[in-house]
């Protein structure tokens, strides 16, 4: 029905959160193999510090955008559901001849 034209709009902000998420595992694991103590006493701390508040903010961004496309492959699936659903409930008030009419591609913007 009408809800399908969602589909494809839904799919590409999927695969860009995926892709957002996907790239920030590069940074993070270069954060995390990154030795502080090559840098001498003077400045081991802060530069510990500072790894590792971007490792875990990395992290955070990263489980973000994995959580944003999981969220819209959910929605895209809510809608298929709910598009079959509402295609069945419609049928069920049709003429009995009519019943197996299938509804027609859904256009627009």
């Amino acid at each position: 029905m009408t809800i399908q034209m969602w589909t494809a709009t839904l799919q590409k902000a999927r695969t860009a959160w995926e892709e957002q998420s996907e790239g920030l595992n590069g940074p993070r694991k270069n954060l995390a193999q990154a030795d502080p103590a090559l840098l001498g006493d003077a400045v081991q701390g802060a530069a510990d510090a500072f790894l590792t508040t971007w490792e875990q903010r990395t992290l955070v961004l990263r489980d973000q955008a994995s959580g944003h496309a999981d969220a819209l492959a959910q929605t895209m699936y809510d809608f298929l559901v709910t598009d079959a659903e509402s295609v069945e409930a419609t049928q069920q008030l049709l003429l009995w001849e009519d019943r197996g009419t299938l509804p027609v591609q859904a256009v627009g913007p």
